[in-house]
């Protein structure tokens, strides 16, 4: 009914007008005034100035977005406050105590004042000297051990060489590389590292230890002065002998407390003038080698080569004093003592998902809580599995039935089963859930499918199924920990308690810490392992175990396909979706892509002439990858196109399949997209993101590393670029073929595609041996047959061994990735693959030089333990990766502020 005109009629519009103009200017000053919380000051470097204990005055050169947190964490890497621990910072204007999360540009004038704290806990005293252990631990952890190696075998010596173990310039496959580079007029830039040297930047054993030791004794309850913590005694660099009282108030000699200091180092400097020599010696040390101080400490075993010290004793794995229990330490992370046992992690994970997340703030809250939560989990679900394969190893049983342990605690489901002794078969265990249920791989890939093609900046937190699952390998068995409890709809998220991590993160779980040491016996340790055999007939069965699995799996992989098998991860729908719409835009009239393409040219000019070759090269492997991207793009679509012109009812029925499997929101989303996607079959779909897959994605990866958009440096760094676009690594053999004229990229596959193999091999023979004890044994030998050469015409044991390993390695490299191994192998950088098949399986290893020219590099007292190998699925923002992104692309277009700006979002 249309409106009465007159008076009220104009009365009403003009209210309405003015309600409406109301309401626009309210939005725009909201809107200003988001833009204004989310304008980001760029960062800019800030002295700090910091009054110490000492009266003296402390310049640190932070940046304008730290906190009371960093600051904490320069003063720990400054030698003159790096043995403070307990203590707070004040300001003249903020007053005392800061908090943590002060920011400095708050704090005008920026000054600040430490004021030293009571120890008001045993623990905070504890924490006290374990500082002082780690700081003086690079005079004594990292040293060379003093006794020289075991002798060596007779063949093993026979093929040695010369001086250092062997490894001579003249034989090592990287001193060949180098006098290759010597050849061409090419110079090594730095000379080819040593294994043996590998701890030799964090070791200063060429200076005399401030404290020889330090231990805890025992004192009676009743002898003990009110406020007292625990004594110690000090052995000092002098070699005298001090009886030190760790107290609320500091650390006093027994009998003396008039001399009590808040700190241990004041205290011993005011004892000992030995002490203060050698400690003010270590302290210039340090500065002589970092001159920007940063000081190292937190230091903690994780790496596959063990600290130096193990080698003298591999039956003892002393700790670093950042994870020695005795004075405090651990492996870090949150999930230790069942704190976490009963926490509702099915309910939790399914509030997050339903969070408020339209718009970039919400997602930013969102998706914090996420990352907490989903590590706690993470760490939760490490310590239960490893616990779990602990036990198991304890009881020495290896039963034939697969499942050896299940356990429930609250909405955890733990499952361990013995690792399959034939690994040419990819295993079925994936971190997928819909694996673990049994679900076909056909609906496995439909499911990714759709989940790439529907995902928006949710999608990892909205798979709850996929989030809740923790995979961990160690010693031959596989633990899983998924989430499997009811979802509690009465909660809220007012209920959920996150918090933060420890230190701001600086103490994160290290899985080496949950080791499994291969030497220990039933005198020397609590784990109860028994003592290696030492039968004839054993160490004969050892030896044989690689030849013999190879033999079986050679004539099992033999029978199969190339490149059989085939999935879909969810990424590779999500890069599809984003291609389709950057090829419909840049069909459009006003595409900027030409503008881009310019900008890029003009950034490669500007590089210099010095860089001009880089073009070059780089011109014609693009070139010609992007012409044959072109033309699959083409005949792809011409595909899927001519599908498109079937009837209007035909088109109808397909939309209903998909708003079968699919939410309306997600549909609509995909119809939103416009590129007729929704309009598919499943099947249709699968079988285009196969040749989107192989046609497109595969070329255009090939295209970034020739562009150097992409750089991978190892294996691990290639993977992650492959499977953040979906890629498949059983396709590496068809990356090589495509990166003819990208010589790195090759040798960077062709090395991973052997560690791959190899890694198959081992996992096999660790899966056959049924004593921990026989570990070292069993994969000493394993990793003789791989790596060891042989020589001469005189050994046919040898030469048939090394036609064997040459056989199965081409047929598996064949079989798996397609691609036909020729002599590669004979320049294959030992080490590299030595490095990447000890993460892959969970080795740690003794830290020597491995003559790879003899057919013998390793003995059993190489193999020290074996550490959880753990996946799962990465908790990360999608507004993240976008704004860095973001942050790259006006990096390379020569925009530093907004580079910095989109750089500043990130780590905020």
């Amino acid at each position: 009914m249309a409106p009465k005109s007159g008076r009220g009629s104009h009365k009403s519009h003009h209210h309405k007008s003015k309600a409406a103009a109301a309401a626009s200017a309210a939005a725009a000053a909201d809107k200003k005034k988001k833009d204004h919380h989310r304008k980001v000051v760029v960062p800019s470097l800030v002295d700090i100035t910091v009054i110490t204990p000492y009266d003296s005055r402390l310049v640190l050169k932070g940046i304008s977005t730290d906190r009371i947190l960093d600051v904490k964490r320069l003063l720990a890497q400054n030698v003159e406050t790096c043995h403070l621990t307990n203590y707070s910072l004040s300001h003249q204007v903020k007053g005392g105590r800061l908090s943590d999360k002060v920011e400095i540009t708050a704090l005008k004038p920026c000054v600040l004042k430490i004021v030293e704290e009571d120890y008001a806990s045993e623990s905070q005293s504890v924490a006290h000297v374990r500082r002082l252990l780690d700081i003086l631990a690079c005079t004594t952890a990292f040293a060379k051990p003093r006794r020289s190696s075991p002798p060596e075998s007779k063949s093993t010596r026979s093929n040695a060489g010369s001086s250092n173990g062997g490894q001579t310039a003249s034989t090592t496959p990287e001193a060949r590389s180098s006098a290759n580079l010597e050849g061409l007029d090419m110079v090594a830039i730095h000379p080819t590292p040593k294994l043996s040297e590998f701890y030799d930047f964090f070791s200063f054993s060429h200076l005399a230890s401030p404290i020889l030791n330090l231990k805890r004794c025992s004192s009676g309850k009743e002898s003990r002065r009110e406020g007292d913590h625990f004594e110690m005694q000090i052995k000092i660099s002098n070699g005298k002998q001090l009886h030190v009282v760790a107290s609320v108030k500091g650390f006093y000699v027994a009998g003396k407390q008039f001399s009590q200091s808040h700190s241990l180092v004041d205290l011993l400097q005011n004892l000992s003038q030995a002490f203060a020599n050698a400690y003010d010696s270590l302290m210039e040390a340090f500065v002589d080698h970092n001159k920007f101080g940063n000081l190292p400490y937190g230091f903690r075993s994780n790496t596959w080569l063990v600290p130096p010290s193990v080698v003298e004793s591999p039956s003892k794995f002393a700790p670093l004093p950042a994870e020695d229990d005795s004075w405090g330490g651990s492996g870090g992370g949150l999930g230790q003592n069942g704190m976490h046992d009963l926490r509702p992690w099915a309910t939790e994970f399914a509030i997050l998902a339903r969070l408020p997340c339209k718009t970039e703030e919400e997602r930013l809250v969102r998706d914090r809580k996420a990352f907490l939560l989903h590590n706690l989990f993470v760490d939760v679900s490490i310590h239960k599995a490893t616990r779990a394969i602990h036990q198991i190893i304890d009881s020495n049983i290896r039963a034939k039935d697969r499942v050896l342990f299940e356990e429930r605690v609250g909405d955890l489901l733990v499952v361990v089963i013995n690792d399959e002794t034939d690994e040419s078969l990819k295993s079925s265990l994936k971190v997928n859930v819909d694996r673990l249920s049994n679900t076909s791989a056909k609906e496995v890939d439909q499911k990714n499918l759709l989940k790439g093609l529907t995902a928006d900046e949710s999608v990892i937190i909205n798979d709850t199924s996929s989030l809740g699952v923790v995979t961990v390998r160690q010693c031959g068995y596989t633990a899983t920990v998924r989430v499997v409890g009811d979802v509690d709809k009465t909660t809220s998220v007012q209920d959920i308690e996150i918090d933060d991590q420890l230190d701001g993160g600086a103490n994160a779980l290290n899985t080496n810490s949950l080791r499994i040491l291969l030497h220990r016996c039933v005198s020397s340790g609590s784990q109860g392992l028994p003592t290696p055999k030492s039968s004839p007939d054993n160490a004969e069965e050892l030896t044989c175990l690689t030849q013999k699995i190879l033999n079986e799996n050679l004539t099992k992989i033999e029978e199969e396909p190339v490149v059989s098998e085939r999935s879909v991860r969810w990424e590779l729908g999500s890069c599809w979706l984003q291609h389709l719409q950057k090829r419909e835009a840049a069909t459009e009239p006003n595409s900027s892509s030409s503008e881009e393409s310019d900008q890029i040219e003009h950034a490669v000019k500007g590089l210099g002439k010095e860089f001009k070759f880089l073009k070059k090269r780089d011109e014609k492997p693009a070139e010609s990858v992007t012409d044959e991207t072109k033309e699959a793009e083409s005949d792809l679509y011409s595909k899927s196109e001519g599908t498109d012109l079937c009837s209007q009812s035909n088109r109808e029925n397909t939309g209903d399949e998909l708003k079968k499997v699919l939410s309306v929101d997600s549909f609509v989303r995909l119809e939103e997209t416009k590129t007729g996607l929704h309009l598919k079959s499943l099947d249709e779909l699968v079988q285009m993101a196969y040749n989107y897959h192989d046609e497109i994605a595969l070329p255009k990866l090939v295209a970034d590393f020739g562009l150097l958009e992409l750089s991978p440096v190892d294996g691990r760094t290639l993977t992650d670029f492959m499977h953040l676009r979906g890629l498949q690594i059983r396709f590496l053999g068809r990356v090589v073929k495509l990166a003819e004229k990208l010589p790195h990229i090759q040798s960077l596959c062709i090395h991973e595609m052997v560690t791959r193999a190899f890694k198959h091999v081992l996992r096999a023979v660790i899966a056959s041996v049924n004593d921990v004890s026989d570990l070292p044994s069993a994969i000493a030998s394993s990793l003789n047959f791989l790596f060891g050469i042989c020589q001469g015409d005189k050994n046919d044991t040898l030469k048939d061994d090394h036609a064997l390993k040459l056989r199965w390695l081409r047929t598996y490299i064949n079989k798996r990735f397609g691609w036909t191994l020729e002599d590669e192998h004979q320049h294959l950088r030992k080490l590299s693959i030595l490095r990447g098949l000890c993460h892959k399986v969970g080795l740690e290893m003794v830290p020597r030089d491995y003559d790879m020219n003899s057919p013998c590099p390793f003995r059993s007292s190489d193999i020290i333990s074996m550490i959880p190998v753990c996946k799962h699925v990465g908790c990360s923002s999608a507004d993240g990766r976008n704004l860095l992104e973001s942050s790259k692309v006006a990096l390379d277009k020569g925009k530093l502020e907004d580079a910095v700006d989109c750089g500043t979002k990130v780590i905020d």
